[in-house]
Formats: C-alpha cells, structure tokens, sequence
C-alpha cells in the first residue's frame, strides 16, 4: 500500500497539511462568517417578531379589556333604564287606577259591570247544575228544544 510507505509519508503529509490548511482558512475566512450572518439575521428577525407579537397580544388583551367595560356598562345602562321604566310605569298606573276610582261615573260602571259578570257567572252555574241533575232524565232534550 502506497499510504504506508515510509518514502512518501513526508509528501503526503505536506500535501494534506496544504490543503487542510487551504479550506481551513476558506471556511474561516468565508463560509462562516456568511452563516454568522444569516443566524444573526434570523435571531434578529425572530426578536423583532417576538416583540410584534408580544405588542399585538396586549393590544389585543386591551382591546378585549375594552371590549368587555364597554358591554359591562352597556348591560348596566339597560339594567337602570329598566328599573326607571318599571318604577315609573308602576307609579303612572298606581296614580291613574287612583285617578279613575276618585271619579264616580266608573265606579257605578265598574260596580254595574261586576253585577252583570257575577250574574251571568250565577246563571251558567245554575244551568249547569241543572244539566248534571238532568243528565239522570232522559227527557233532557225537551228543555232545549221548547
């Protein structure tokens, strides 16, 4: 084998010391000092990316904070605008039953209107106790038609 050969172990030595020499401060020189560049060129573009997106979540965060007080006050509003509606609706229709029933003509109306209602309640129920008791007749029939 050539490689063992004690002849041409000093040349084959110098030649590989050579060229190991050569791409050594080729790779030094030039290819990573380019790759240095680009880490660095992507580790800054990740910060910066990290940053934009840290500053869009907490806008994004205030926004939501917003979002939320805006809807708490609304649903607070509509709660009060109901209570006054119900409050004043409530006070409205306790001053006018007052107002009508201080009047006399509704009264006699109302007094009249009950009587009608609670006699024509009394005439169903006696027409129906009568059809119950009758039900045992079998001449039920001849009420109606005559």
């Amino acid at each position: 084998m050539p490689q063992l050969d004690v002849m041409t172990f000093f040349t084959q030595f110098f030649w590989f010391s050579l060229g190991f020499s050569f791409f050594y401060i080729m790779l030094l020189h030039f290819v990573i000092p380019s790759i240095s560049l680009v880490l660095k060129y992507r580790r800054k573009k990740l910060e910066f990316l990290a940053l934009d997106i840290n500053q869009k979540k907490e806008n994004v965060s205030n926004l939501l904070t917003t979002y939320d007080n805006i809807i708490y006050k609304a649903f607070n509003s509509s709660k009060n605008y109901f209570a006054k509606v119900i409050t004043h609706s409530d006070s409205w229709m306790q001053k006018s039953i007052q107002e009508i029933n201080s009047k006399n003509d509704f009264a006699q109306a109302n007094s009249s209107y009950l009587k009608a209602i609670g006699e024509k309640n009394f005439n169903f129920s006696v027409l129906n106790v009568s059809l119950k008791n009758s039900d045992k007749d079998s001449n039920w029939t001849k009420l109606w038609t005559n």
